[in-house]
């Protein structure tokens, strides 16, 4: 009953946010205050449904009613009761419940705390959260129901990804939902805007809060996934770029962009066609993350579905949403004239400058995420984009965005003097100057170090820049005590949020150095009581548990006492877990962290003579990225706690607002776009481009959409090698004495070759699967991929090597001679070394049941 009643309270919502759409927007144009009245209630209403409805989903998990279907594929009675709840939104319909839930949640904050809103502007960007929340709805209602039943119902679940059983699990996704949805507010009042068309300085303060929220809450969410990748999949990283890291990252650059630009607007009423257009990206690029991991045109260790069909409703939602924005931004922002005017330095430009900078850099891991893709669609080979291809265009365009950083605050608006603020960051660049040389030649004068190095220099520039920028406003031992106490106190809280944000930035920036540059690794096999050197530490192997018992699996757990000097430093206990609900073997980190260092210590598998392969780290400076990502959320609150960025507030010297009637839009829209086409000399179309651009990339979406519905790339994108000669190659050995590895081997011999590294998170799930795969007698060949070989090596070493030979293919040319999308891939190869099949992403037992174990079968094994 309570699944039936679930699912009514959705219908419900569906129906409410179609009132909230229609009756609101209308009323806007009407000047009828009776019908822009409806839009407060409605957003309410349907938002108490909607949680209604996530609070029925959720009983159902904690009390284990198998007769749902959801329940049944995602829950076990064995989880404990936190997984029981995580497991809510850690499966596709329920993480579009949370989604749902926050989106209506959002309007039912704006319903409460915007009573002091312009009722058109509030009414048109509800109704515009009430069309989102009806589309979301609709999906959920006709394509990912999670109240289906199931009957016969079953006497228990299939459980739960152990992976995702963990208390990151608990937190990190609504985080991340809160800053995915929270850009929708942000849309919201740039389309009200844009409809209405007017986009001023009380625009840009009603906007920024909302911003701010979202923003907030996404640093925080990727912080958290960053985190849980770090400790919980055990291969001492924190970001692997995979496609759903990226698409978390893509709208947190260009949120960050849009939290700047609206200051713009705020103070000195320029750059509004911008700053709308910011909006629609930083909400499309949350689209464009949920599509790409529902649909199945791309893989990812994170994705949730790939079902074509449900891919086809997300896009034409997609298309809905970004196409039309894009659409009526194009008809409307060429009449959205800024008064302000600036010099080339002033604080307009250095905000421009770090717009700029941001984009660019949404706009680089777009393009890699994207590239394969569109390589491949239109017919132009293929290419394989991994973490090489993003630290290297990253690099470039933060280290001018640090830079300005720093120096920005110290800018006047309209005209600033580029030469005074240099003066006054003299002293930060000498010390800046001084940390990169003293780093360099402390640590070995290597080009890696150098590198690190200068990303300590840049943190010393922007933190010192932070607090000496702070110091000029509290005038610190250039006034009186008591007077620097006052203005300290005095300060405006958006100002010293913004120097905690940007101290936090700094932060990350040492942790990353440092965890790349100075990262020290040992992989040894040892017996309770060997000990192992780490970094000055002694690591002491005292005792092996083989049967730990945790809630829901049971445990080899390693019991190793640390040292440094002779004295005791900490104790560590990694775990070799094996789950049961569902069967997984999962490697559980110990982790010691202190202020400069973490000490990583991974249980690896058993040598069959008592001994266990350990793998430590050494990570100097990694946990700074973590307090980092905790100064950037703290900043944030910081500034929203501003009594000048409430909701609502009205601008200062402005009347306040009138709630009726509604002043109707001074000009109509379309005589305001035909003067100013008039006035440009008729270059209007450069305002379709990101339309036009966004329509050619949904036409491909379309194509590959297609294909994956049709099974002619059942695995994302289809190698164009299918059913023709492998590739030439001659690849060297990862381990030493061994043979090259050549197309010649795969003559004679049916085949499995499998591209992995060490980097790659999803290669490490599909191990279990690919050692399996090879102890059934099948030939399986590794090629590693882009890696170190002796981080190749060490990982091999930690998990087992279950390969009959290794190749290391370093410049990836015989990946891309393949047609590799990324890693894992794997490939069956037959007897005359003709490619019969391909997969991409990780191994799983039913794809090895229902696909490659077969196709073996027929080729002859």
């Amino acid at each position: 009953m309570i699944a039936e009643v679930g699912h009514f309270a959705l219908i419900l919502a569906l129906l409410i946010s179609l009132v909230q759409a229609a009756i609101p927007l209308a009323g806007a144009q009407r000047n009828d205050a009776t019908w822009m009245a409806l839009d407060r209630p409605s957003a309410i209403l349907a938002a108490l449904l909607v949680s209604f409805a996530f609070g029925a989903l959720m009983y159902l998990h904690v009390v284990s009613d198998f007769s749902v279907l959801n329940v049944v594929n995602n829950s076990h009675t064995d989880k404990p009761l936190i997984y029981k709840i995580t497991g809510v939104w850690g499966n596709h319909e329920g993480s579009m419940m949370l989604w749902v839930l926050i989106l209506t949640l959002y309007g039912l904050a704006v319903s409460v705390f915007g009573g002091t809103l312009p009722p058109g502007l509030r009414a048109r960007a509800l109704a515009v959260q009430g069309m989102i929340a009806a589309a979301f709805l609709a999906f959920i209602l006709f394509t990912s129901n999670p109240f289906l039943r199931v009957d016969p119902a079953p006497p228990n679940g299939q459980g739960l990804n152990p992976l995702l059983q963990d208390p990151g699990l608990a937190i990190h996704p609504p985080f991340l939902y809160l800053g995915y949805v929270g850009f929708s507010m942000a849309f919201s009042f740039a389309m009200a805007a844009l409809i209405e068309g007017r986009v001023d300085a009380a625009w840009a303060r009603w906007v920024r809060p909302w911003t701010l929220v979202a923003w907030i809450a996404l640093t925080l969410g990727v912080a958290l996934g960053s985190w849980w990748s770090y400790y919980t999949l055990g291969w001492g990283g924190f970001w692997a770029w995979d496609p759903v890291e990226n698409a978390s990252f893509m709208p947190w650059l260009a949120g960050t962009a849009l939290l700047h630009s609206a200051i713009v607007v705020e103070k000195r009423d320029t750059m509004k066609s911008w700053t709308i257009f910011l909006a629609i990206i930083a909400f499309s690029l949350s689209l464009l993350g949920t599509f790409l991991v529902r649909s199945g045109i791309l893989t990812s260790v994170h994705g949730f579905a790939s079902d074509p069909g449900r891919g086809a409703f997300i896009l034409m939602l997609l298309a809905g949403v970004t196409g039309g924005a894009l659409a009526l931004y194009a008809f409307r922002a060429p009449a959205l004239k800024g008064s302000g005017v600036f010099s080339l330095v002033s604080r307009e430009s250095g905000l421009l400058f770090n717009n700029i900078v941001l984009s660019i850099a949404a706009g680089d891991v777009l393009v890699g995420t994207l590239y394969p893709l569109v390589m491949d669609a239109l017919g132009l080979g293929k290419i394989s984009v991994g973490p090489p291809y993003f630290n290297t265009v990253i690099a470039p365009v933060a280290v001018p965005l640090v830079l300005v950083t720093a120096i920005g605050p110290f800018l006047a608006w309209k005209r600033g003097d580029l030469r005074g603020a240099l003066a006054r960051m003299r002293y930060a660049g000498i010390v800046s100057l001084a940390v990169v040389a003293l780093v360099w030649l402390a640590s070995g004068l290597s080009w890696r170090t150098l590198w690190a190095a200068f990303g300590l220099g840049l943190a010393a520039w922007l933190a010192l820049g932070v607090l000496i920028e702070w110091a000029g406003r509290v005038k610190l031992f250039q006034a009186p005590f008591d007077e620097t106490l006052r203005r300290a106190r005095n300060l405006p809280r958006s100002a010293l949020g913004m120097s905690i944000s940007h101290l936090g930035l700094a932060l990350v920036i040492v942790g990353i150095s440092g965890a790349l540059a100075w990262q020290v690794e040992r992989l040894q096999t040892l017996r309770p009581g060997d000990h192992l050197a780490l970094a000055g530490y002694d690591l002491a192997f005292k005792s092996v548990d083989p049967a730990f018992q945790g809630p829901n699996y049971t445990a080899v757990r390693g019991l190793f006492e640390v040292t440094r000097d002779g004295r005791p430093v900490t104790t560590l206990a990694p775990e070799r877990r094996e789950y049961v609900n569902p069967p997984m073997p999962i490697s559980k980190v110990a982790i010691d962290t202190q202020w400069f260092s973490d000490l990583y210590l991974v249980l690896g598998a058993p040598d069959g003579q008592g001994g266990f392969v350990v793998h430590a780290f050494y990570n100097p400076m990694i946990s700074w990225l973590f307090y980092g990502s905790a100064l950037l959320v703290l900043g944030g609150i910081v500034a929203l706690s501003d009594g000048r960025h409430r909701v609502g507030a009205p601008q200062r010297g402005r009347k306040p607002v009138v709630k009726a009637p509604v002043p109707a839009v001074a000009a109509p829209a379309a005589a305001a776009v035909a003067q100013t086409a008039k006035a440009s000399g008729g270059r209007l179309w450069l305002y379709l481009v990101p339309f036009l651009a966004f329509a050619a990339l949904a036409g491909i979406f379309v194509q590959r959409l297609h294909l994956v519905e049709q099974g002619v790339a059942p695995n994302l994108i289809p190698s164009v090698l299918i059913n023709k000669p492998a590739p030439k190659f001659d690849l060297p050995a990862l381990q030493s004495g061994q043979a090259n590895f050549r197309t010649e081997d795969l003559k004679g011999k049916l085949t499995v070759i499998s591209f992995f590294a060490s980097w790659c998170g999803p290669c490490q799930e599909e191990h279990p699967v690919v050692s399996d795969l090879a102890k059934s007698g099948v030939r399986v060949v590794g090629i590693n991929y882009k890696d170190r070989p002796e981080a190749a090596r060490a990982w091999l070493d930690k998990l087992s090597d279950p390969y009959a030979q290794v190749a290391a293919d370093q410049s990836g040319r015989t990946g891309i001679d393949f047609g590799l999308y990324g890693v894992p891939e794997t490939y069956v190869v037959d007897q005359a070394g003709v490619i019969r099949f391909k997969q991409t992403g990780p191994l799983t037992a039913e794809i090895v049941k229902t696909k490659i174990r077969p196709l073996l079968e027929q080729l002859g094994r």
